[in-house]
């Protein structure tokens, strides 16, 4: 072999080890987005309110504001995740839920649509939801 194909087979080697890297690096964000969005589930059927509200992060670090109070009123019986689309790098999701719950208090069921805008922190490796704490 001269030289000239040495470097195309070396350059072709190269380009599809790239293309596996950032393949299997997309897999793993999606992957990591189920895994948190079911950690998310457990974590507002088992009213773990301070982890719930972590998920609550916009992309320039605020958090918005919840009433932990009300929170106790509330039980929640299920998340049913209705549509999950992601944009074209994998770094936002949109979210569609349905959660069902009563409150203590009342004892009727009920049910809260939720729209959320998810994204994904890269220096964290870790997904938030943009967007207000859900009202019950």
């Amino acid at each position: 072999m001269n030289f000239s194909t040495v470097s195309k087979v070396f350059l072709i080697i190269f380009i599809s080890l790239l293309t596996a890297c950032n393949s299997y690096q997309v897999k793993k964000r999606v992957n990591s987005l189920d895994t948190t969005i079911t950690s998310y589930g457990v974590a507002l059927r088992w009213a773990e309110h301070n982890t719930l509200y972590a998920y609550y992060v916009s992309p320039n670090g605020t958090q918005p504001p919840v009433n932990m109070e009300r929170l106790q009123e509330i039980s929640v019986t299920g998340l049913e995740i209705k549509e999950k689309t992601l944009n074209d790098d994998q770094t936002k999701a949109k979210v569609k839920a349905i959660v069902s719950y009563y409150l203590k208090s009342e004892g009727n069921l009920k049910t809260l649509n939720l729209d959320q805008d998810w994204w994904y922190n890269e220096p964290n490796h870790q997904w938030f939801i943009d967007g207000e704490f859900p009202e019950f």
